[in-house]
């Protein structure tokens, strides 16, 4: 048991917290980060994918996440996917061909795709920042970040049995489109929300755009899903078992959370707003909005 495991435990039963059960699988994959502390992005791999095409990449088990950047007019080759992609387009447009079909992405799209599908990049006049998530992890993409797994280890996993995407693959989503949703733990004013979040899923991960009031306060809890979770905008402390630890938007910081860690969040004046990237997929948030 590592040392957080064990101040975990000891949290988890002087606040006497409750979770869900599941089984995890174990892909394999060396993490690049410490969990449960913030990273600020300079602080992440920095890869090449082409030229003028780099991302800056941080991972879980079962998850990639890529700060895409693209220069003017540059391509990101065409590739097959190996398992499931989210793109969320953040500045700029690109072209982007599905499957030989041209589609158009600006400044707050949304692009599903599965595996067998092909996709290649054009990036427009003003060159295209997003983010990329990928599920399973890209073993050629750790490799550009300096990351080599065992022999044998592709970072797979079986399939955790959701029946449907929340996206339709190939079609472009507006961003601004995606309901927004209250959030409501155990805890909280179900009367008076103040967390509300933007979810979409495949079928080995779920992302969730969260929106908290300032000054607000999101319990201790934990769940047996990886959380990868970067921070937009706004100011705000994560706890991290028994410690807090500040999270800036402005730099856009990221912290992994696996698995059981217990967590809670402070909110600033400026409240925040952050991406979690759950992995397998949170079947208590798909409920949310079924």
């Amino acid at each position: 048991m590592s040392s957080w495991e064990e101040r975990n435990a000891e949290w988890i039963e002087k606040l006497n917290l409750k979770s869900r059960v599941r089984e995890v699988p174990d892909t394999g994959v060396v993490l690049g980060m410490e969990e449960g502390v913030v990273y600020a992005p300079e602080e992440l791999p920095s890869i090449d994918i082409a030229p003028g095409v780099t991302a800056t990449v941080s991972w879980g088990k079962g998850t990639l996440l890529e700060l895409l950047e693209m220069a003017p007019g540059a391509e990101y080759p065409e590739q097959e996917m190996e398992g499931e992609l989210i793109t969320i387009t953040q500045q700029g447009s690109a072209i982007c061909m599905v499957d030989g079909e041209e589609v158009e992405l600006g400044g707050d799209s949304v692009l599903y795709l599965t595996a067998g599908m092909r996709r290649s990049l054009r990036a427009g006049d003003d060159g295209l920042k997003a983010m990329d998530i990928f599920s399973p992890v890209r073993v050629d993409h750790l490799k550009l970040a300096g990351t080599v797994l065992a022999e044998g280890v592709d970072g797979g996993f079986p399939d955790q049995g959701i029946e449907r995407a929340s996206l339709e693959a190939g079609k472009v989503y507006c961003f601004g489109d995606i309901p927004l949703i209250p959030i409501v733990l155990p805890g909280m004013d179900a009367d008076k929300p103040t967390a509300h979040t933007r979810l979409l899923w495949g079928k080995n991960f779920m992302l969730s755009f969260v929106s908290m009031a300032a000054n607000s306060t999101f319990p201790m809890h934990f769940h047996p899903e990886d959380q990868l979770m970067m921070i937009l905008q706004g100011d705000m402390e994560e706890g991290i078992i028994d410690e807090w630890l500040p999270m800036s938007g402005d730099k856009k910081d990221v912290i992994l959370q696996p698995g059981g860690m217990v967590h809670a969040a402070k909110l600033s004046p400026r409240g925040a707003d952050v991406i979690d990237i759950f992995w397998p997929v949170r079947p208590d948030y798909m409920a949310l909005v079924e």
